[in-house]
């Protein structure tokens, strides 16, 4: 016999091709270049410069960023190995600049018509990340005592570790955090939202474009 786990969390890590990474930074490089394209929001508990929001989010170059990524996606599903036809809806897509001492608070991306969330590291020095999953059970399991009585791997957070031009897509009810940078240099991520549905089976009411991902 033997300890089991079951209910894995997961995540999926890509890098995409350095073509890809290199049409990436020249197609948002003007857009990076405005200041009116980014604000500190007064509604979150955090500290950060992003589009999200913004009128002008939507002149980023969003369908020809969908499309660079698309082999990591494709190999994503590859490697979920889906029990049926599937289509993979974009919901929204959004810039978020870490410059230092800025970070971001608890929060996960759990909202109608959402089921993954995705994080693009467009720039990242060194591969450092301060990207991490929070786990809201450590609490509880610390508290049982089981924690100081067996040696099974439990943490409050798990960093993926990962290089600029990866991509991280995981499901979006996970909560995750971003640390405070610590270094002079300025991180650049590019967040997304995206829907999974049975392939044929998109409502009528649905938000997002199906832009033929897989």
């Amino acid at each position: 016999m033997t300890v089991e786990m079951f209910c894995p969390r997961w995540y999926y890590k890509g890098k995409l091709p350095m073509d890809n990474i290199e049409k990436i930074k020249h197609y948002f490089s003007e857009f990076l270049d405005l200041e009116k394209n980014f604000i500190n929001p007064d509604h979150i508990n955090g500290e950060l410069m992003t589009s999200y929001g913004l009128p002008t989010n939507e002149t980023a170059p969003w369908e020809t960023w969908l499309e660079l990524i698309k082999p990591c996606l494709t190999e994503m599903v590859d490697d979920l190995k889906p029990k049926r036809d599937i289509e993979i809806i974009p919901q929204e897509a959004w810039v978020n600049r870490y410059q230092k001492g800025h970070y971001q608070e608890y929060h996960c991306h759990s909202v109608q018509h959402c089921n993954l969330a995705a994080v693009y590291f467009y720039k990242l020095e060194g591969g450092c990340t301060n990207f991490k999953f929070y786990n809201n059970q450590h609490s509880q399991y610390k508290a049982s005592g089981l924690d100081d009585n067996f040696d099974i791997p439990t943490d409050s957070t798990v960093s993926p570790v990962v290089q600029e031009g990866d991509i991280i897509i995981f499901p979006a009810h996970y909560p995750h955090l971003v640390s405070p940078n610590k270094s002079d240099v300025e991180r650049v991520t590019i967040s997304a939202n995206f829907n999974v549905v049975p392939q044929g089976k998109v409502s009528h009411g649905a938000v997002g474009k199906d832009l033929d991902l897989l």
